[in-house]
């Protein structure tokens, strides 16, 4: 049997023979650096609070304000609360109806399960139950990438872009379930300032990071995905408040029964 450091060596790789052609739309070349990279993950997971405050939350409430921008909607702004509980409970509300427009979204993942309601209506997709699935897996951040990446590796020549000056951050680049993803972090804080997902088609950036409850968390998330953006600006962010556990029920789609 291999033992995981062949396993992450063989996945590290693959990922230089095969992965580096997806990313050229960001120019960049992949070094090895195993250990630099896990020890650059160290430093941000501390620069947060620490592993131990990172991952032993048990329920986190947000709220603020969600600004979108859709081809063909243009700006759109809603209220919105994020509520997590782990280990696999979320609904994340965003109410249009108090700005522009008249409806209202509502993503709900429960034990697995994940499910939509847009005015009252209610939708399961493919779409929605990854992106519900991954973001609960991966709601702690860095400090789970650093926990439970299958490989680990630095990016070296990075460029500057629209977005970030390559000069103010360190590129690492991890394989989670099978999928790259590229993290940045600052280089003077250490501190997480982007995700890049699918070869840089989808990005999440991160500022405006405050303490809350002994973890730096970012206030302003900003997310660019297929031509649509979403801004979140986080006026509170709480951890361990106790949540109605009938919130994370609300709508949820009855099981067809076997053979109906």
């Amino acid at each position: 049997m291999k033992s995981k450091g062949s396993r992450g060596s063989l996945i590290l790789l693959l990922l230089v023979v095969f992965g580096v052609p997806l990313l050229t739309l960001l120019p960049q070349v992949v070094s090895s650096g195993e250990d630099d990279a896990k020890a650059l993950l160290t430093k941000s997971v501390e620069a947060v609070g620490g592993m131990d405050a990172a991952t032993g939350w048990k329920t986190r409430v947000s709220k603020g304000h969600l600004m979108t921008n859709w081809p063909g909607w243009g700006d759109l702004n809603a209220d919105c609360i994020d509520l997590v509980e782990k280990p696999d409970k979320m609904k994340l509300d965003q109410d249009f109806s108090a700005y522009d427009h008249p409806f209202f979204f509502a993503y709900y993942y429960n034990g697995g399960d994940a499910w939509m309601m847009i005015n009252l209506g209610v939708r399961e997709n493919e779409r929605t139950t990854q992106r519900m699935t991954e973001r609960m897996r991966t709601v702690d951040g860095v400090a789970y990438y650093l926990a439970n990446s299958e490989a680990f590796y630095m990016v070296a020549d990075v460029e500057d872009d629209s977005l970030v000056t390559a000069a103010s951050i360190d590129r690492i680049g991890v394989v989670d379930e099978g999928d790259t993803v590229l993290i940045d972090l600052d280089k003077k804080t250490h501190l997480p300032v982007r995700h890049l997902y699918n070869g840089g088609a989808r990005q999440v950036l991160y500022d405006d990071y405050r303490d809350a409850g002994g973890i730096k968390m970012p206030f302003h998330v900003t997310s660019f995905d297929q031509g649509a953006k979403s801004e979140y600006r986080w006026k509170e962010i709480k951890f361990n408040e106790k949540i109605d556990p009938a919130v994370f029920e609300e709508y949820r789609p009855k099981k067809k029964e076997e053979g109906s």
